[in-house]
């Protein structure tokens, strides 16, 4: 019997509500560039970049689509549900997710320490 485990995604962050993976982070950079979009505008083109770089193996519409939605329950997307076609809008700027990733990262492993008093500040320094 062949032991075959599942193949984790890449996060960046700490597991939880203040993680985001490589796909989720790709989306996100889509929607913030759009200012508002839908799931097959940001599939489209996810597409037209996998082709530019020659990759195999196309993501699926649906895994956008559930992405999406995951990103708007975690907070990230707000979803406009009054048409046929949900339309999606940044709920966060690229500064606020950063400044939870690297606060929830900071938390979690320095909680405590001198180098946390430095990371707040770096925080802090984003903010300006």
């Amino acid at each position: 019997m062949t032991n075959n485990p599942k193949k984790k995604s890449e996060e960046i962050g700490i597991n939880g509500l203040n993680s985001i993976s490589n796909l989720e982070a790709d989306i996100m950079k889509i929607v913030w560039e759009r200012k508002q979009t839908t799931v097959r505008e940001v599939h489209e083109l996810m597409l037209r970049n996998e082709m530019e770089q020659k990759k195999q193996g196309f993501i699926p519409y649906t895994t956008v689509m559930s992405t999406m939605n995951t990103l708007a329950d975690k907070g990230l997307l707000e979803q406009d549900k009054s048409s046929k076609t949900y339309i999606y809008k940044p709920a966060v700027s690229e500064k606020e997710l950063a400044k939870s990733i690297i606060k929830s990262v900071s938390d979690k492993i320095l909680g405590g320490t001198e180098a946390e008093k430095k990371v707040k500040k770096l925080i802090e320094e984003i903010d300006k």
